[in-house]
């Protein structure tokens, strides 16, 4: 079976209102009108503006305007364009509409694949937790013929699953339920793509992989995140929805003593990303959001991801909302949502990475928990925090970070956002937020 999906897959390559207050989302008399493939970014709109406002596919002709209800639609209207002889999806200018939902996890026929379609005939689980049970394997990395056979299940479902996306390219949702599910958008080393009004849900890795150096006790690692900006420039993503879906973490089970984890994040902004702005999303039940900067050592990091976080709904997820490290990262006018009972417990909202510099000013951080630390020092040393409040009380980001270390945390960075966003007080968010953000909300 594995075969044939490989083969198939091949084969199929060739308004609502809003009550008071409001909030204006956009300055551009184009940016309003969803249905019109040629509405852009608005100049001024954070980092992702900085060098002009993102336009994705908005120079598209009209022979390059889709509209498109499945994966394999999808998948051809990206190409579309592409100079032949080349690999992935297609620079040229292009405008796709998302109509209904598409679901990644399918064969070329659009019949759904399951775990059991992925997986290499040489594994399988109960033999893999037996293999590498901490008792007799201990806590050197994981190898031999079931690891590469797990290594093989999961690159089959990443060629099902894993959807690249070109240059000039604007991904818009049709009305309010357009919904890709079961897979991941990959924004990889191209430039100027605009995804707007469009839910995600359910990016699910049936073979994460097992580290036991991870943590004490060791941890499982899923791949896929919603949406994966990696080392792309000037990217807008807009009024969108992102959560689990159907599939939370908490119905998933348990192996080598720890809880298997079968979705990453939301939407990584990482390897040398730059020029991003990520407005009006809703973020929920989730356990990782957005991580940004992915790893220490990546010191080449520096003086690239810059983006802007406003206006987003970070609703019940658990951390990393976002974890930065490297990136000048501009939050404003953010909420900050946390219930008790809810499926993520609370670990904390904005981490402070390595040689981040945050500007984090006039977000709202409601979160019903018994330790509220909405700020955590990841080998951080800087943040310029002001106007948030916690649970309607002004919060000192950095007293709050100076009690996780005894290295002096500063409270300034050495840049100023290069434009002139209008930062509503954080008393006056709550409302409109939850009114405005996330996919089906555009007016």
């Amino acid at each position: 079976m594995r075969a044939l999906i490989c083969a198939a897959f091949v084969a199929a390559l060739t308004s609502c209102a809003i009550t008071t207050p409001h909030f204006a989302q956009t300055t551009a008399a184009t940016s309003t009108d969803i249905s019109n493939p040629h509405h852009t970014q608005s100049a001024n709109d954070g980092w992702g503006a900085h060098e002009g406002p993102v336009t994705g596919g908005a120079k598209a002709g009209d022979a390059h305007v889709y509209r498109v209800r499945t994966r394999s639609e999808l998948v051809r209207a990206l190409s579309a364009g592409a100079v032949a002889g080349s690999k992935g999806p297609s620079s040229a200018p292009k405008v796709i509409f998302i109509d209904g939902t598409i679901d990644l996890s399918v064969d070329a026929q659009n019949r759904p694949l399951s775990e059991r379609d992925y997986q290499d005939p040489a594994f399988d689980w109960s033999a893999y937790a037996k293999q590498f049970d901490v008792e007799t394997w201990g806590k050197k990395p994981v190898e031999g013929p079931l690891e590469a056979a797990r290594k093989r299940s999961a690159d089959t479902q990443a060629s099902v699953v894993v959807i690249p996306v070109g240059s000039n390219t604007s991904l818009i949702g049709v009305g309010g339920s357009a919904l890709i599910k079961n897979g991941s958008l990959m924004v990889k080393n191209v430039e100027n793509v605009l995804i707007r009004n469009i839910s995600f849900e359910d990016a699910y890795d049936y073979f994460p992989q097992w580290d036991p150096k991870d943590n004490a006790n060791g941890e499982w690692n899923s791949e896929y995140d919603n949406v994966t900006v990696y080392g792309s420039r000037r990217v807008w993503i807009d009024h969108c929805t992102f959560s689990d879906g159907a599939r939370p973490d908490k119905i998933n089970r348990t192996s080598l003593g720890r809880p298997m984890q079968f979705h990453d994040g939301l939407v990584d902004i990482v390897r040398g990303a730059d020029l991003i702005t990520v407005s009006y999303n809703h973020f929920k039940n989730h356990d990782k959001g957005s991580l940004i900067g992915n790893s220490d050592s990546r010191s080449d990091d520096a003086g690239k991801l810059r983006v802007t976080l406003h206006h987003n709904w970070f609703d019940n997820v658990k951390e990393r909302s976002p974890r930065v490290r490297y990136g000048r990262v501009h939050a404003y006018n953010n909420l900050y949502t946390a219930t008790a009972g809810a499926d993520y417990g609370y670990g904390y909202s904005i981490g402070v990475g390595l040689k981040s510099q945050l500007i984090v000013e006039n977000n709202v951080f409601d979160i019903d928990a018994s330790q509220a630390r909405v700020f955590k020092l990841w080998r951080g040393d800087r943040i310029s925090a002001t106007g948030n409040l916690l649970n309607g009380v002004p919060v000192d980001a950095v007293v709050m970070l100076q009690t996780q270390t005894s290295s002096p945390v500063a409270s300034d960075v050495d840049w100023v956002p290069p434009y002139q966003p209008i930062v509503h007080a954080a008393d006056r968010i709550t409302a409109a937020i939850k009114a405005q953000a996330g996919a089906g909300r555009l007016r």
